[in-house]
């Protein structure tokens, strides 16, 4: 729900800025708007969405759900404008037409930027970063110095081994069949994990280990 009220509020702040805008450069609200053009890329975004529906893993983050779509939307507009751009200058008639109509077919560029901005809060960059800083520390310390670590910090065996599969980049699924273990015991696992570390996702179970 908090997600949800946050996107509203950045599409409010965004919706307020450009009708700002439209009304400091004189342009007409039906100039900036093209129902059509905006129901197109909506389409575009859920069709180069399809593909990576079924990739989807179990953790992952409403962050980096977002990040997808506001990407698959980005790609969608400049696809959008370029093929109207095109259809455009095929029918226009005089050169003074250019420019002006021209403006008009950047709109779907318009409109996935804005929602890029609305849906992307730069998680996935920051996922990056912490995965940066852990390729090089985590080859530095054993499998036995992991599981003593994570033991002092308060894990049962069965957690410690969890966390270990976890760090390794295990899937739920893979874990359970590694521990021999149902799916949901796992979940229980990483969730008692979750509240144990002090964490909310999956990466920063690797992080505590270099924690000073």
């Amino acid at each position: 729900m908090t997600g949800m009220m946050k996107i509203i509020k950045k599409g409010g702040a965004v919706v307020g800025y450009l009708l700002l805008l439209a009304v400091f450069f004189g342009i007409r609200i039906s100039e900036l708007f093209d129902i059509r053009q905006l129901l197109l890329l909506f389409l575009g975004t859920g069709i180069l969405l399809l593909p990576s529906l079924g990739q989807r893993e179990e953790h992952e983050k409403r962050g980096q759900l977002g990040e997808r779509v506001s990407s698959c939307a980005l790609w969608a507009s400049f696809l959008e404008s370029f093929l109207l751009c095109l259809m455009t200058m095929k029918h226009l008639e005089s050169a003074e037409e250019i420019v002006p109509e021209m403006a008009l077919c950047l709109r779907p560029i318009l409109y996935g930027i804005c929602i890029w901005g609305i849906l992307s809060d730069g998680t996935v960059w920051q996922d990056r970063e912490e995965r940066k800083k852990e390729e090089g520390s985590f080859k530095e310390i054993t499998a036995s110095e992991s599981y003593e670590a994570f033991q002092s910090m308060g894990l049962t065996r069965r957690e410690c081994e969890t966390a270990l599969l976890v760090c390794q980049g295990m899937s739920n699924g893979e874990i359970a069949e590694s521990l021999c273990i149902s799916e949901a015991t796992v979940k229980k696992h990483i969730s008692n994990i979750f509240e144990k570390l002090g964490c909310e996702r999956r990466e920063q179970i690797r992080l505590k280990l270099f924690e000073p």
